[in-house]
């Protein structure tokens, strides 16, 4: 090995590995989430319990081989709860899809969608369940919703913390009573008439948010608002009237499918959209508080098709799922991490990504992400269209054990060292596509590798040690 300088610049990686475990790189499958042969048809929602069992709402009707119309519970390891009850019967109104899944604080679960029965019992679109699945006849949704040539979709359920239930879609009756794709219902399936929305929004809803201060962001493919122009968003107060001080300019030039609220109050927008207030946005925009467009979340030429969810993790960055094979440039199939300020993130790595559509992706509280959508298999593995990917790491400190990884010089022209305190036993690296460069055999605490033959970038450099798996960043120059 060369002789190295005292002068060199040293940048030391600490990370934590927990004990007996490997560390999982980001964006790789858990192989501890088994579906066995998973769902018969897409996922399209989740919703994530307390206790972390995972609720899943879609166009199936079986996993892992047992029949589950629509709607099922999976245990944290992803087998199925036989304690959850569901009673959607295909052929009798269930064989439409769930698209909406809201838990209460009490353990009950709203459920929204195109139905029309559960349980041998007329549920027009919406119902609530009991923690086991059961039925809940506290809630009273009567004829529940209706449309237009024989519609009335719920397409999200957003729950207030005074108890209301927010409901929004491609309805426009609930009851018998007139309410184009929005409402605000009592606790007990009541109509909410303090919710006054005059003749609500001209075509469908597909996505509801809760502001802090009470206010509610409306997103879909709708043009007007209660005879207001108001393209594809709009802001309303907490008593259904118009937030005129939501300045939206022209607003989106095509449907917007979901939103995601930042922690500083900015707001990710992503839909089927190429232009937002006469700006090219393609597919994925960020709004100031104000409604104006975030032009420091540079995206260049975004994606090549529609974003379908969005999910922000603690430290800011942004999940994203879709109908997408290509962001700015560079292959990303299906799913994708941004970094806060919309550049792509490359140490998450997906490989071959996910081998079709994303419909939902959700975090977990431990950092792992939920993917659902129609894929078959995952960067080479078959995953029946739901998935859970490592994410960063965030176990509590007194689990883990620490390792000390110096890697320098970084950035380098030719060569970079690697040392560590456990045994390194092979070292990988990756361009920013996911593609594997090259694998290198190491047995011992230190080595050396050789990078003037690679071309000059960014890649990400994984080293296998006894303790686990390290990841972090090589830059050639």
């Amino acid at each position: 090995m060369k002789t190295l300088y005292k002068t060199q610049i040293r940048i030391i990686l600490v990370f934590f590995i927990t004990f007996g475990l490997y560390a999982q790189t980001p964006g790789s499958v858990d192989t501890s989430f088994d579906t066995g042969t998973g769902f018969n048809n897409g996922v399209w929602t989740f919703a994530l319990q307390p206790d972390g069992k995972i609720l899943a709402g879609g166009y199936f009707t079986e996993y892992n081989g047992t029949t589950q119309n629509h709607i099922t519970r999976l245990n944290t390891d992803g087998t199925l709860d036989t304690s959850f009850d569901t009673f959607f019967e295909v052929g009798s109104g269930g064989n439409s899809p769930v698209k909406a899944i809201a838990l209460q604080s009490n353990g009950k679960i709203l459920v929204g969608g195109s139905f029309t029965e559960y349980n041998g019992t007329t549920q027009n679109r919406i119902v609530r369940l009991n923690s086991d699945g059961s039925l809940d006849t506290s809630f009273d949704a009567g004829t529940g919703f209706s449309g237009l040539f024989g519609g009335g979709e719920v397409r999200t359920i957003v729950l207030p913390p005074d108890g209301k239930i927010l409901v929004a879609g491609n309805f426009t009756g609930y009851k018998g009573t007139t309410q184009n794709r929005i409402v605000r219902l009592n606790s007990d399936g009541s109509l909410d008439t303090s919710f006054t929305i005059g003749t609500g929004f001209d075509s469908s809803v597909e996505t509801i948010i809760l502001q802090s201060d009470g206010k509610i962001l409306v997103a879909g493919s709708f043009t007007e608002y209660n005879g207001t122009a108001r393209n594809r968003i709009a802001r309303l107060n907490s008593n259904g009237s118009l937030d005129t001080s939501f300045t939206i300019g022209t607003g989106f030039n095509n449907g917007v499918q979901t939103i995601a609220l930042q922690s500083d109050g900015k707001i990710l927008v992503g839909g089927n959209f190429t232009e937002y207030n006469g700006t090219t946005q393609n597919y994925i925009a960020r709004l100031n508080a104000n409604g104006s467009l975030d032009n420091s979340f540079t995206i260049g030429t975004g994606f090549n098709s529609q974003v379908y969810s969005i999910a922000i993790q603690s430290d800011g960055k942004i999940l994203a799922g879709g109908l997408f094979t290509n962001y700015n440039g560079t292959i990303r199939n299906f799913i994708i991490r941004l970094n806060t300020d919309g550049s792509l993130d490359n140490s998450f790595i997906i490989g071959g990504g996910f081998s079709s559509f994303l419909f939902s992706v959700a975090l977990q509280s431990d950092g792992k992400i939920l993917a659902g959508g129609g894929a078959l298999s995952y960067n080479g593995v078959s995953i029946n269209r739901i998935a859970r990917l490592h994410g960063d790491t965030t176990a509590g400190i007194e689990e883990l054990k620490p390792v000390t990884v110096n890697t320098y010089p970084n950035p380098t022209t030719d060569y970079f060292n690697i040392t560590s305190e456990a045994m390194i036993q092979s070292v990988e690296l990756y361009d920013v596509s996911g593609r594997l460069v090259r694998t290198s055999l190491v047995n011992g605490f230190e080595t050396q590798q050789n990078v003037s033959n690679l071309t000059n970038g960014v890649y990400i450099l994984k080293i296998k040690t006894q303790e686990g798996e390290i990841t972090g960043k090589i830059i050639k120059k």
